[in-house]
């Protein structure tokens, strides 16, 4: 496998996961706490093409959705896509460097566009992210954004008692970027063919299964969040309280249509 294709197909270990999850929501507070803005972000975990961390989802429509996270590397990286650029009657691009655009290129072009933005660290990485909101949204109160930290505290605590009990094996995890994809599960897989899921079931269980033969690993245990509306899938998480965004709820079915293929092929003999 080359590098270039090695870094599309990095996934973080779990390990990794509990501590760079925190580590951007810690510096996007940061940020945020210095040019405030009256909105509520739903930070979803996502490892895609390359790139893990939080997808960036504010509580209004937008068709720009910014990735805040890092590559194989550990290198913070800012991913902007955004969807439905151009429309039909406004000026498009037809060439680059004097090469003409094919239909499909052109069509790919201004259905969905991705930049991508390397910073030297990971504050630099969090306040260009926040001024992503900042620019969609330029006539919003200038007020504290709300960040429903407690909920990915709750979180934190799930990945960290999963982690306790595959110490040995320290798992690869994988994030779909879905809002309910706690009560889908996780999937984990090992470097040796081992393979298992993280699983949430309202109220408050979580569930590990894990098989590495001839072990098999399963667990369940309650984790009673400290805020009642920070459990998965409680009030204020997710798209249960968002407005409808066509974009959003477009890349989520696209999603769910990549999970459950992936889903497939593992059972396949």
């Amino acid at each position: 496998m080359t590098k270039s294709a090695a870094n599309r197909s990095f996934r973080p270990r779990l390990s990794e996961a509990r501590q760079i999850l925190p580590l951007i929501r810690r510096h996007l507070s940061a940020a945020a706490s210095q040019r405030p803005l009256a909105t509520a972000l739903d930070l979803v975990p996502i490892v895609e093409d390359g790139l893990f961390g939080y997808e960036l989802i504010p509580d209004r429509e937008t068709h720009t959705y910014p990735i805040l996270g890092c590559n194989a590397e550990g290198e913070p990286v800012l991913r902007k896509t955004s969807y439905g650029v151009g429309a039909p009657d406004a000026m498009q691009l037809v060439a680059v460097n004097g090469r003409l655009l094919s239909r499909g290129e052109r069509a790919a072009r201004y259905t969905a566009q991705r930049r991508e933005f390397l910073f030297p660290d990971w504050l630099a990485a969090a306040e260009a992210a926040w001024e992503q909101f900042l620019i969609l949204f330029p006539d919003l109160p200038r007020r504290t954004p709300i960040l429903r930290e407690s909920m990915h505290r709750y979180f934190d605590k799930a990945l960290s008692v999963a982690h306790s009990h595959l110490l040995r094996w320290d798992p690869f995890i994988q994030f779909f970027g879905l809002p309910d994809e706690a009560q889908m599960g996780f999937e984990l897989t090992g470097s040796g063919g081992e393979h298992g899921e993280l699983t949430f079931q309202q109220p408050d269980n979580w569930t590990l299964r894990w098989s590495a033969p001839p072990e098999v690993i399963n667990e369940t245990w309650s984790l009673a969040p400290d805020d009642p509306d920070a459990a998965i899938g409680g009030k204020g998480h997710g798209d249960h309280d968002l407005p409808d965004r066509p974009a959003h709820a477009r890349r989520g079915r696209d999603r769910r249509k990549t999970r459950g293929r992936r889903a497939t092929d593992q059972h396949d003999p």
